[in-house]
């Protein structure tokens, strides 16, 4: 059970107005940092079957693979029916995002340390998890296949990587950054089984110029075909959105440290081109049924996002839930959790998940 922490957030109906995070400055310390004493940080294995149960007009391939991740929480949160966050990652990533093996910026083990339970995965696609054909995948599987991971973590039906028996969990909280947002929404109003949404760096209007010119060449790829999966050259229907480490850097990062840039640089994803080419229909979709969301929302934003603006606007959007609340971090880009000082991410958001998680 998460500790109760003092500081109450916002106001509890419609929209707060939103606070500016900041901090000092930081440095970095690389290298992998060490699991927090009492912490557990434990592989897990989910099966999901591909195949798209929103209203969002894509089709997954209807293949049934394994989606791969960490569950990582303090010790004590594994023997009862507790709450847990599922982080879902953006287009342009993959589960290091949350996971970055630099002191300070490891998301997961932060969350830990402040007495919160996540769940971190490699999206179908991406990294670790099974990678199908790239345009056998949309945004509409995905967050039906987030609805699958949300009901086996409530269920226990899962496989942890120890053998042991895996934890079932009363509260599940449902958070994406960038276009894991945007999965983060289309489950929340597809299914309603989740116990509150938290977007980071994603709005259903207010892309930034920058965008557009960049999806388009990534479309026109593929439309092309797209190229093979890197770590899966039998699976075609991959690209990035961003064109080389240069165009990624200045898309995704702002106000960070040059050692967390250094580690993060070389990670840069494909995607799926079926995630991509899907994104509008889901943001016309969300458009029209955000006000069907019944859940909190948090919204936490980069004052120097290069991608998308006008968060503090997107909680108005949500007119049937009990409370919205918007966070600015100051001088952070697109990539929030990993700007100078990522506390100013993390402590915000154990607030409001210590307030729904009791």
């Amino acid at each position: 059970m998460s500790r109760v922490r003092k500081l109450v957030l916002g106001i509890a109906v419609v929209v707060s107005a939103a606070a500016v995070i900041t901090a000092p400055v930081t440095s970095a310390q690389p290298g992998a940092p060490a699991v927090p004493a009492g912490v557990v940080d434990i592989p897990v294995e989910f099966r999901v079957v591909n195949v798209n149960q929103t209203q969002v007009p894509c089709s997954g391939d209807g293949g049934t693979y394994t989606i791969a991740g960490h569950l990582t929480a303090p010790r004590d949160q594994l023997d009862g029916d507790g709450a847990i966050t599922l982080y879902e990652h953006g287009i342009a990533g993959g589960e290091w995002y949350w996971r970055l093996p630099v002191a300070g910026y490891h998301h997961s083990y932060e969350m830990a340390a402040r007495g919160h339970a996540s769940l971190t995965i490699d999206r179908l696609g991406y990294d670790r998890s099974d990678a199908p054909a790239g345009t056998g995948i949309c945004m509409g599987s995905q967050a039906t296949m987030a609805h699958q991971i949300v009901q086996a973590l409530r269920s226990g039906d899962y496989v942890r990587g120890d053998g042991a028996v895996a934890p079932r969990f009363d509260k599940v909280f449902l958070a994406g950054q960038s276009n894991g947002g945007q999965l983060a929404e289309i489950e929340a109003y597809s299914f309603h089984d989740v116990d509150s949404i938290i977007l980071m760096a994603w709005v259903d209007r207010g892309l930034t110029p920058e965008v557009y010119p960049r999806f388009f060449v990534a479309a026109g790829q593929c439309a092309a075909g797209g190229s093979a999966h890197e770590k899966d050259p039998g699976k075609r229907g991959y690209v990035y959105f961003d064109q080389g480490r240069e165009e990624f850097e200045t898309g995704n990062f702002d106000g960070i440290d040059p050692a967390v840039l250094a580690t993060a640089l070389p990670l840069q994803n494909q995607h799926p081109c079926g995630d991509m080419m899907s994104q509008g229909q889901g943001l016309a979709l969300n458009l029209a049924k955000a006000g069907e969301i019944t859940v909190p929302v948090l919204g936490m934003y980069g004052e120097r996002d290069r991608r998308v603006t006008a968060g503090m606007e997107a909680g108005a959007y949500f007119t049937s839930a009990p409370e919205t609340k918007a966070v600015v971090i100051a001088g952070a880009g697109h990539y929030i959790g990993q700007s100078v000082d990522p506390s100013r991410v993390f402590d915000p958001l154990a607030d409001w998940l210590d307030k729904y998680s009791g």
